[in-house]
Order: structure tokens, then sequence, then C-alpha cells
């Protein structure tokens, strides 16, 4: 349904982009790059763009069991060593509009803990509209790595990114890990 995703994706068939995706990213490790899965927890079933604001998928936990996460577990079963985190908006699960990047209902929850994920985590392009027509910088990196993401990805202000960390450290608000 995205008019953004929708083009760029395998299928819409869940099986076989999980198949596809595991072909791909086993021709990428061979070529001597990383991988990285992407859009977590699944984009295409969205109507909108993350680029310009919120993209709402209003499926359960349940549903997305049966769709969109079969590629990732998947990847995840086969060594998955980074995954990419979308701006989507999860209400059924987070009662709210908070992207899935902000939310450690989905980054620590679901991917790390549900799925078993232990490698990288990194969010979508924190200058997209989703983060920042809704969240700071400084808020956006902080509620980020509070959720469980490793990575901060192109953040509007690399210096008030980079400093909102250092200030979350010295008020323990994250730990220095």
């Amino acid at each position: 349904k995205n008019t953004v995703i929708g083009h760029r994706a395998f299928s819409d068939d869940p099986n076989i982009v999980a198949d596809m995706s595991i072909a791909l990213s086993e021709g990428i490790k061979q070529s001597g790059l990383i991988p990285v899965c992407k859009h977590f927890p699944g984009h295409g079933d969205t109507v909108s763009d993350t680029h310009i604001g919120f993209a709402v998928s209003n499926k359960t936990l349940d549903e997305l069991y049966e769709t969109e996460l079969i590629p990732f577990k998947t990847q995840i079963e086969n060594g998955a060593d980074m995954i990419m985190v979308a701006h989507i908006s999860l209400p059924e699960i987070n009662g709210d509009k908070t992207p899935a990047t902000l939310s450690s209902n989905i980054v620590t929850d679901l991917l790390r803990d549900d799925l078993g994920f232990d490698g990288v985590a990194i969010t979508d392009s924190m200058s997209m509209g989703a983060i920042t027509e809704n969240y700071s910088t400084s808020d956006a990196t902080v509620m980020a790595v509070k959720a469980g993401i490793d990575m901060i990805l192109m953040p509007n202000d690399p210096i008030k990114a980079y400093n909102s960390l250092i200030e979350a450290v010295k008020n323990n608000e994250i730990s220095e890990e």
C-alpha cells in the first residue's frame, strides 16, 4: 500500500520476502559488507510516508507475527547483524503514535526480547518528518537510546544529538554502557 516502500519490496508475501532477503543478505556478506534489514517491524503496509510525518500501522502484535515479522524473524534466525527500525507508529501496541524507533515496546520488548535480536539496532534517518515534526533532536536521540537503539542515523543536529546523550548519561537517564 505504501507509495514509498511498495515498489522497493520483494513481494507482498512475507515468506517470499524472507527467502529473497536471506539470499540478498548472503550475497551482500560475500561482498564483504554488512546487510541492514529494514524497516522493522514492517513499513510496507502503511499508507503514509515517514519522510513527511507519521505513518501508522493499526495491526495488532498477532497480526504483525502473521505478516511483517516473518522476514525479520527469519533474518534473526539466520544471524542478522543489523536491523533498521522504522519511524512508523503502532497504536495497537504502544497505545499512542510514538514512532517504533522511540518505543521500548518495539525495540526492547519485541525486537530484542521476543525475537531474540542481539545485533545492532539503528534508527531510520532522524531527519525525517515523523521525528522532526514531533520531537527535538535531543529528545528523539535520548528516547531512541532509552528504547534500545544502538546507532542514531542522521540526526538533524549531530552536535545536539551527541550532547544530549552525554547529558543523559550524566543525569543517569541512560547508562554509560
